[in-house]
């Protein structure tokens, strides 16, 4: 065999080996009985509740997780950069030298930063599929927009009307195959 055939076959079967193992899967949908099946663990509604309260999105589109049970939160340096540097003065550069809160008292807030957690799921495509049935791609694109809107507007009132403040996002999965 060549080396150009040796290197041909390597890169044939690399492709191969490589890939996602369960596929993509919403927190809601979770594979339970295949990762049983495939891997003997157990992975109970609870866990998957707690391991969502737990993940946070920092707007800009950084992630991270609560680390304590007070909010602290623990991200990537470069997700907090922004407010670091706010909170810089020239006797304390925290964004070059980082900060230890060795007391909960020494703990300081980023007021410029927003963290959102998602505490639930509604399933909402019916709605979009209903909304857009029969129209052409232009009527579709722009009826499906008003309907995330409305729905999400519809899911704050909602929210304010219990006594809660909180922000409905609709999320297109799949391509827009799920809401």
């Amino acid at each position: 065999m060549t080396k150009k055939s040796l290197l041909l076959l390597a890169l044939v079967l690399v492709p191969a080996g490589v890939g996602a193992d369960e596929g993509m899967w919403t927190l809601d949908n979770f594979p339970t009985e295949t990762v049983r099946e495939r891997y003997g663990v157990e992975i109970d509604p609870a866990w998957l509740d707690r391991t969502r309260l737990a993940t946070t999105r920092i707007d800009g589109g950084c992630s991270g997780s609560f680390v304590s049970p007070n909010g602290l939160v623990l991200t990537n340096h470069h997700c907090v950069q922004r407010c670091a540097g706010q909170m810089s003065s020239a006797e304390n550069p925290i964004a070059e030298t980082g900060f230890l809160a060795r007391t909960t008292e020494d703990e300081v807030r980023c007021e410029s930063e927003q963290i959102s957690v998602l505490i639930g799921i509604e399933e909402i495509t019916a709605a979009v599929e209903q909304a857009v049935a029969g129209k052409p791609e232009a009527e579709a694109n722009q009826q499906r927009k008003q309907t995330l809107t409305r729905l999400e507007h519809a899911c704050k009132e909602e929210a304010s009307s219990a006594g809660e403040d909180l922000f409905c996002e609709s999320v297109a999965l799949y391509n827009g195959g799920q809401y």
